[in-house]
């Protein structure tokens, strides 16, 4: 099973940045603040977590994403494509660099990310590290 490991080195009142790395490929990430794991509003804790390749998402809206299993109190939670901390309920956006949209900080190029990701892991499950401060 392929590793990935994220490192989570910005936290802002709205949003947590954070750098991925699969396969020798580096990817920027972007999830909801941390607060205190409370599903749909929270980033999910450091730790370890098995990926599940999913084609399309249980509702529908996401395509070639990744579900995480055993999240601490919480499911449904993915990596998929987005741009803002909003545009997510507690999983983790995939963009290929940072930036700004207005006033928010935001991945950009996530659908190329999210692209790449599946070239590097393939339809297969993958093994994620989260490192770095909640």
């Amino acid at each position: 099973m392929l590793e990935a490991r994220l490192y989570r080195d910005t936290h802002l009142p709205d949003a947590t940045l954070g750098s991925l790395v699969v396969g020798g490929q580096f990817f920027r990430t972007i999830e909801r603040p941390w607060l205190d794991n409370a599903a749909n509003v929270s980033c999910i804790p450091v730790g370890e977590y098995d990926c599940d390749f999913m084609a399309r998402s249980g509702s529908g809206k996401y395509k070639n994403c990744w579900w995480l299993r055993s999240v601490p109190d919480r499911s449904g939670v993915l990596i998929h494509n987005g741009n803002l901390a909003r545009h997510s309920r507690g999983c983790i956006i995939l963009g290929l660099r940072r930036g700004w949209i207005g006033r928010d900080a935001a991945v950009l190029n996530s659908r190329s990310a999210m692209a790449a990701l599946l070239d590097i892991v393939g339809p297969d499950p993958m093994r994620l590290i989260i490192e770095g401060e909640k």
